[in-house]
C-alpha cells in the first residue's frame, strides 16, 4: 500500500512539473514583453524558455529588442543564449532571488539616423523618461495607501546576485560595409540587494543602462560615431519618403 501511495505521489509531482513549466514560460515571456517594452519604449520579445524545476535553472533561446522607428535594422539587440539560475525558495516570496545570469555573445547594432541621433541614445532617452514617470507614480502611490496593491509583476521585487555579459558584439553599417567590435565583458553584482530591492522594470532599466553605456563608450573609442555619410544618407532617405508621401496625398498639388 505504501508503494502505491509513493507511486501516486511521484506521478502527481511529475504531472505538476509538466503543467507548471509551460505556465512559467508563458508568465516570464509576458513579463519580459510587457515591462521590457514599457521601459525601453520599443518592442521586446522573448522566445524559447526551458526551465528545470528540480534545479532552478533556465535557458532562454532568444530575446530581441526592436529598433525605434525609422531605423533600417529591425533590431537593436539580439540575445541568443541566456542562462539563468534561480533560488527556488524565493519564487513564493515577494522578492525573487536570481543567483546568476549569463548572457553569451549578444549582438548590438549601432545605427545613426542623423548626425545627432542614433538608436542607442534614443533607447537611453526612453529609459530615462520611463524612470522619471515611474518615480513620480511611485511617490503618489506611497502617499495613498489604497493604491498599495499593484499588478503582480510590478510589485514583485528582484535581486540578481551575479550578472555577466560576455563576448558582446557591436556592429555598425558604413558605406555598404559592416564594422564589428567586441565589447569588454560586463559584470554586475548584487543588483537590488542591501535594502534597495528593485522591481522588474527597475532591474531592466539598470541592466540595459549598463549595457548601452558600455556600447556608447565603444562607439566613441572606435570612432563609429564619425559615420556622418551614413547618417546623412539615412536622413535624406527619411526626408525623401516624407516628400513622396506628400505627393501621393496631393496636399500641396503636383
Amino acid at each position: 500500500m505504501k508503494k502505491r501511495y509513493l507511486l501516486l505521489g511521484l506521478v502527481a509531482v511529475a504531472a505538476g512539473a509538466y503543467y507548471f513549466t509551460p505556465s512559467i514560460s508563458s508568465i516570464v515571456s509576458s513579463l519580459v514583453h510587457k515591462y521590457g517594452s514599457e521601459v525601453l519604449g520599443t518592442n521586446v520579445e522573448m522566445k524559447g524558455l526551458d526551465f528545470s524545476l528540480s534545479k532552478g535553472e533556465a535557458s532562454i533561446d532568444k530575446i530581441t529588442i526592436a529598433n525605434p522607428k525609422n531605423y533600417k535594422s529591425p533590431t537593436l539587440f539580439d540575445l541568443t543564449k541566456v542562462q539563468v539560475k534561480v533560488d527556488l525558495k524565493s519564487l513564493a516570496s515577494d522578492t525573487i532571488v536570481i543567483d546568476s545570469i549569463l548572457i553569451d555573445k549578444p549582438e548590438i547594432t549601432y545605427e545613426m539616423l542623423s548626425v545627432t541621433q542614433n538608436n542607442i541614445k534614443q533607447i537611453q532617452d526612453n529609459i530615462q523618461n520611463y524612470l522619471k514617470t515611474h518615480s513620480s507614480q511611485e511617490s503618489k502611490a506611497e502617499a495613498k495607501e489604497e493604491t498599495t496593491k499593484k499588478e503582480e509583476g510590478s510589485s514583485k521585487k528582484v535581486v540578481i546576485k551575479d550578472l555577466q555579459i560576455k563576448g558582446a558584439k557591436l556592429a555598425a553599417a558604413a558605406m555598404g560595409k559592416e564594422i564589428s567590435v567586441t565589447l569588454p565583458d560586463i559584470t554586475m553584482k548584487n543588483i537590488g540587494e542591501e535594502k534597495k530591492e528593485k522591481s522588474i522594470p527597475e532591474i531592466i532599466a539598470d541592466v540595459m543602462n549598463k549595457i548601452l553605456s558600455t556600447a556608447s563608450q565603444a562607439v566613441v573609442s572606435n570612432n563609429l560615431s564619425n559615420l556622418e555619410d551614413v547618417a546623412k544618407e539615412n536622413l535624406q532617405e527619411v526626408v525623401g519618403n516624407v516628400k513622396d508621401r506628400v505627393k501621393e496625398l496631393g496636399i500641396f498639388g503636383n
